[in-house]
């Protein structure tokens, strides 16, 4: 009884075996992981508009900032003390450590207010998030919002020469101004400042190769050492800065 039981399950299986056609068989897709993989490091690596990366350095961390690039550096000959940050002195020895500067751990930790990012259009057209057009070769509007910090604090900014027409510009003048929520802030007949960047300090070149922001060759823009980006700011005003001229 048993083995007409085994032969009749045989006669079985084979007869559902030869009655399923090719068009029954689902095929594997062992390249589907693949695909995919490879249309989201597409997606990925999609170029994107350049972006300008702004620094904001409080007074008031004088201590901090100055113990870490001291720390970090190592002495040059031609300058007995290294580059201290904004509020520091040697303002000449930035070439030197600039690069220490941008690797600080207290941009990134709380310490020190978060790196603003700024896309840099390389077409003119259309208008920013705060409503201002978009001029190529000038970073976007930024706003620093009130409270970031409170009392002076010097403004630096980072640009890529790749993001400048091939280093062909420069950003020579910035614009800012100040809203207490919407209104524009006045003072007499002038609502924002034109401020030009100083040229000895955007002449140098710095090639990072580090991991905070992406590797490449930059130029930092800033007014130091005269004062025009050295700025108030407050607990009832947010602060609004862009790039203006090349």
């Amino acid at each position: 009884m048993k083995v007409k039981n085994l032969i009749f399950s045989l006669i079985t299986f084979s007869f559902l075996v030869s009655s399923c056609t090719q068009e029954d068989i689902v095929p594997l897709t062992p390249n589907s992981t693949q695909e995919t993989m490879e249309l989201s490091t597409m997606a990925v690596n999609t170029p994107s508009t350049p972006k300008a990366y702004i620094f904001i350095e409080p007074t008031s961390t004088y201590t901090m900032v100055s113990r870490y690039l001291r720390d970090s550096t190592q002495k040059n000959p031609l300058f007995p003390r290294p580059f201290l940050g904004y509020n520091g002195v040697d303002g000449g020895a930035i070439k030197y450590n600039f690069l220490n500067y941008v690797d600080m751990p207290h941009w990134y930790d709380g310490r020190l207010p978060t790196v603003i990012q700024s896309e840099i259009p390389q077409t003119s057209g259309g208008f920013d998030t705060y409503g201002n057009p978009k001029i190529a070769y000038n970073f976007t509007t930024v706003k620093i919002s009130k409270n970031t910090v409170v009392g002076t604090a010097w403004i630096n900014i980072l640009i890529p020469v790749s993001a400048m027409a091939n280093d062909t510009k420069r950003q020579r003048t910035v614009y800012t101004y100040e809203k207490i929520g919407n209104t524009l802030v006045t003072n007499g007949s002038s609502s924002g400042f034109t401020r030009t960047m100083e040229r000895v300090i955007y002449e140098y070149t710095y090639n990072y190769q580090g991991n905070r922001i992406p590797k490449g060759v930059y130029r930092v823009y800033g007014t130091y050492p005269s004062t025009g980006l050295r700025v108030n700011l407050t607990s009832n005003k947010d602060f609004y800065l862009k790039g203006n001229s090349n």
